[in-house]
């Protein structure tokens, strides 16, 4: 072939296309691979350095989207469905459009809305959107000040307990240096009191050794004293024959009495303050009583004249007894101590002060060797009166002893406590022989008849239960007094007749009968009554009040 001059020519081709397009040539430029084989890595290459090349061809124009207005139609159909009237915006939209298929439609309704509705609507959702976050703010705002305020409150309180303690930190500083300065001054006389000590102990024993050769003479050179012989401890004796287990060793009360007829034939102001207490001697026509006012008296019965007033203790009198020889008698006070009155000297023959708190009640043994006291220390207390001493202490109530009775010619004793229950116990050995629970409030009192078979004890909201000692189970019989609280309990010696001291001023008569018949009486002025006591022939009762007033009864 000859060789030649060749050239291109640039030349328009009109392609039959439907698409109107125009199309022209591109230069491919050097982002083409001279190898013919490109990778991704390679292409990504020549991108970065074409974008870097150049100046950047202006973007054409930004079109934002054009909000479009909202037409008459759809602002009544939004409106209806939005308040809930869906049959009406059913209705409109038919009518709508067959006005519309008809021809009939106006035509400036079916034109669109001013933008001054979609901005009213828009502002209302604002608002509501406003109005809830307001609400929101105005909750957090009130929890704030809630917190603020308790946190106000904490602070003013941690910080007045601050200046407390600060205040105690002075006060127990200073009160510290007092007493360092106070000790300290006692270290030079501990130190001359045990040389002292030292000294006199070198000086016994030489006087000791000096002294030995004397105690080797036939013959003392000086006579020596006898030593006292201590008292033998008394021994418990056994337990006779009860005399009233037979019917007509028992005093019978009279008619009048079991009938509830007892009437008042002698009433007088024993002490200024409560007369807590009062007692029967078990042979004379006297009484004695104990009152508030750290005194007792003994007065006649006949003629209620004034024998005897006692005064040593420092406290009030909670209870008085009687010897059963009628020779001493017993007192027990608040002051803790328990103290014995000889008739024949006049005085105090004895002081017994083991009690660490008040003492509310004592009672005799039958052969008059041992008493027996309760205290508020939850305890019970047997004494010697011989020699003196206490011999023995009950413990096993959880609450104050408020009352203690021996069974007559027998070695038990019953207490009476503020736990509810009552405890009997053998003060031969001091352990308690049986519990009785029944009681629902706090035990005040408790005796039992001359047979020694049947109790009756009283509570503080007008309980009176009747035991048979022999079956403890249960009681035999329940009375209810309530409202009013019964301090004592009193039964006649025939054991037919109770008598109940109220806190009312009633006192309460209750024959122990099958028939259980019940008769109150009245005589102190609506006072709260303390004691009450048969007389040992039954012949009449006597009861002491709060206002320290005393009534016989016959």
């Amino acid at each position: 072939m000859a060789a030649g001059t060749y050239y291109l020519q640039a030349k328009n081709l009109q392609a039959d296309s439907e698409d109107n397009f125009s199309y022209r040539e591109v230069s491919v430029g050097g982002s083409v691979c001279s190898s013919g084989e490109e990778d991704l890595g390679t292409a990504l290459q020549h991108i970065a350095a074409d974008s870097g090349k150049g100046p950047q061809q202006d973007a054409g124009p930004q079109h934002q989207p054009e909000e479009r207005k909202e037409v008459v139609e759809d602002f009544v159909r939004n409106f209806l469905v939005s308040v809930g009237l869906h049959k009406t915006a059913d209705m409109f939209q038919a009518e709508w459009y067959e006005l519309q298929v008809t021809g009939r439609l106006p035509t400036h309704l079916s034109q669109t809305l001013p933008d001054v509705h979609a901005q009213n609507r828009q502002l209302e959702e604002r608002l509501g959107d406003l109005e809830r976050e307001l609400l929101r703010q105005r909750e957090a705002a009130r929890m704030s000040q809630e917190q603020y305020v308790r946190l106000k409150k904490e602070r003013d309180y941690h910080r007045m307990q601050h200046r407390r303690i600060l205040q105690e930190k002075s006060l127990l500083a200073t009160e510290a240096d007092r007493l360092r300065k106070h000790f300290s001054s006692y270290e030079p006389l501990l130190q001359t009191l045990r040389k002292k000590y030292q000294v006199e102990c070198l000086q016994s024993t030489l006087h000791s050794v000096q002294q030995k050769p004397s105690y080797l003479s036939p013959e003392p050179s000086a006579p020596v004293a006898a030593m006292p012989v201590k008292p033998a401890p008394t021994v418990i004796p056994g337990e006779p024959a009860n005399p009233y287990l037979q019917e007509s060793t028992l005093p019978s009360s009279t008619h009048l009495t079991r009938t509830g007829g007892l009437q008042p034939v002698h009433t007088f102001s024993a002490h200024q303050f409560a007369t807590s207490s009062v007692d029967v001697h078990p042979s004379k026509e006297v009484m004695v009583t104990a009152s508030d006012d750290h005194t007792w008296k003994m007065w006649t019965l006949q003629s209620c004249e004034l024998l005897m007033t006692g005064e040593g203790h420092s406290d009030w009198l909670s209870h008085a007894a009687f010897h059963p020889s009628g020779d001493l008698l017993a007192t027990t006070s608040g002051d803790g101590s328990v103290k014995l009155w000889d008739f024949t000297r006049a005085c105090c023959s004895l002081t017994l002060s083991e009690h660490r708190q008040p003492v509310w009640q004592c009672s005799w043994h039958w052969s008059g060797q041992f008493l027996a006291s309760g205290g508020m220390d939850h305890c019970s207390k047997l004494w010697d009166i011989a020699r003196g001493l206490c011999v023995s202490t009950l413990r096993g109530h959880s609450d104050s002893v408020n009352a203690v009775h021996f069974l007559p010619f027998s070695n038990s004793l019953l207490s009476a406590s503020a736990d509810k229950t009552l405890s009997l116990w053998d003060i031969r050995t001091g352990l308690c022989v049986q519990t009785y629970t029944g009681h629902q409030n706090s035990c005040n009192d408790v005796i039992s008849d001359m047979k020694g078979q049947r109790v009756f004890s009283c509570d503080s909201l007008g309980g009176l239960l009747s035991w048979d000692i022999r079956t403890p189970q249960e009681p035999v019989q329940t009375w209810d007094l309530s409202p009013a609280a019964l301090h004592s309990v009193a039964v006649d010696p025939a054991g037919l007749l109770l008598a109940c001291a109220r806190g009312d001023g009633v006192i309460s008569l209750l024959d122990t009968s099958p028939s259980v018949q019940e008769w109150s009486v009245s005589g102190h002025e609506e006072e709260c009554v303390w004691g009450v006591v048969f007389s040992p022939s039954a012949d009449c009762l006597v009861s002491s009040s709060a206002n320290g007033s005393v009534v016989i009864w016959r």
